[in-house]
């Protein structure tokens, strides 16, 4: 038995023995063609970079995060 990489995509509109030729009622974090090589042949979605390496807990984990608003007045 052949089994090919579901390069349609997803397609949820009918039942999964009545799948249209190559979809998949289920996918999740694939995509159908390498970057790298250029080429089809199906593989994982990258990682998500995280945005900001700065650690604002240092070694200590972050257990709370607030904000205060204060107001000032100047006296005259």
């Amino acid at each position: 038995m052949e089994i090919s990489f579901p390069f349609a995509g997803l397609h949820e509109g009918m039942a999964a023995e009545r799948q249209p030729p190559v979809t998949s009622p289920f996918l999740m974090n694939v995509r159908p063609f390498d970057v790298d090589e250029e080429r089809g042949r199906g593989g994982q979605r990258p990682g998500v970079d995280k945005a900001y390496t700065t650690r604002i807990g240092g070694d200590y984990p972050v257990l709370f995060i607030g904000s205060i608003v204060t107001t000032y007045i100047q006296p005259e």
